[in-house]
């Protein structure tokens, strides 16, 4: 699914001086910036020259009305980790994963491009010495257009190696430990019980590939995790960028990210609009779960700066 940049654009922190990030430094809701990158004609022959890519396009001509030679599209994601490292964020990085990359709109010689990286997952590995995590970036060129947006995850060296998953649950979108503590919650809010409150079924919330599902019955959440016993009666689903806006970000705009296209649904549409009421309730407390999580995650770096 394609997400909608434009709307959110730009939303951007520049990278924190200090000492390189540990895997504990990442949240998921992070942005990262900084300054713009050109794409000369001698950068781009040098590429044309390494990777044997000697197009004309590439190399003599392109369709400008300059005829300015297009910048291989490689070239845009390679100077991404470029980026990354210049920033300061690479030195503990131990691998790079999965990358998914698309190319939107052309880069011609001589523009120049920003990147905007926002955290969307965080995960401490089984090892707890490292955890992965996942990076939704956004390249615009100098008039602001989106030329080129992306995911790539990487595993990041852990400062200390520690069980921290009860505190990061929070911010742990889509894992049964997120959905088993965002069901405590609406177990005690007064707007999703009465929402729910004459209401037998099952919801699920899609988070890119991963789905967890909330069994409930009038205003109880009975179960939560992967599955529940017949399958959801509606999933609502989007990317993890718009997950990590949504949930992080100043308020719950739901509603108009719907609007905009953000979301899918499947399953039983007539149950997903009569709870409509439940969903923003059922947002509101993960939103407020990430609050919570950051509150306990602050109170545990001043004990241990003690």
């Amino acid at each position: 699914m394609t997400d909608s940049i434009t709307a959110d654009a730009p939303v951007a922190t520049a990278s924190p001086p200090g000492p390189a990030p540990y895997f504990e430094d990442f949240e998921v809701g992070q942005v990262f910036s900084g300054p713009a990158r050109t794409f000369s004609a001698e950068v781009v022959a040098a590429f044309a020259e390494l990777s044997g890519d000697r197009a004309a396009l590439h190399t003599e001509h392109g369709r400008t009305a300059d005829g300015r030679p297009l910048v291989h599209g490689a070239l845009g994601l390679a100077g991404f980790f470029g980026w990354h490292h210049e920033q300061g964020l690479s030195d503990h990085v131990e691998a790079a994963l999965d990358t998914h990359w698309d190319y939107l709109a052309p880069i011609h010689v001589g523009d120049s491009v920003t990147y905007e990286m926002t955290v969307v997952r965080t995960r401490r590995t089984s090892s707890l010495r490292n955890g992965v995590v996942g990076r939704h970036v956004v390249v615009r060129n100098q008039d602001g257009v989106v030329v080129q947006q992306g995911r790539t995850s990487a595993l990041v060296t852990a400062r200390s190696a520690v069980d921290d998953s009860e505190l990061r649950a929070g911010r742990a979108f889509g894992t049964p430990a997120w959905a088993s503590a965002l069901a405590g919650r609406l177990g005690n809010s007064a707007a999703f019980t009465r929402a729910t409150g004459t209401w037998d079924g099952a919801i699920g919330l899609r988070f890119g590939d991963d789905v967890v599902q909330f069994r409930v019955y009038r205003g109880r959440v009975l179960e939560s995790g992967r599955r529940t016993p017949h399958g959801p009666t509606f999933v609502v689903g989007a990317s993890d960028l718009t997950w990590a806006r949504l949930l992080t970000g100043p308020a719950n705009d739901f509603t108009v990210r719907t609007m905009r296209d953000e979301f899918h649904t499947d399953g039983d549409a007539y149950e997903y609009l009569r709870l409509t009421a439940a969903l923003v309730a059922l947002i509101d407390e993960a939103r407020a779960l990430v609050d919570e999580a950051r509150a306990l995650a602050g109170t545990e770096h001043e004990d241990g700066d003690r």
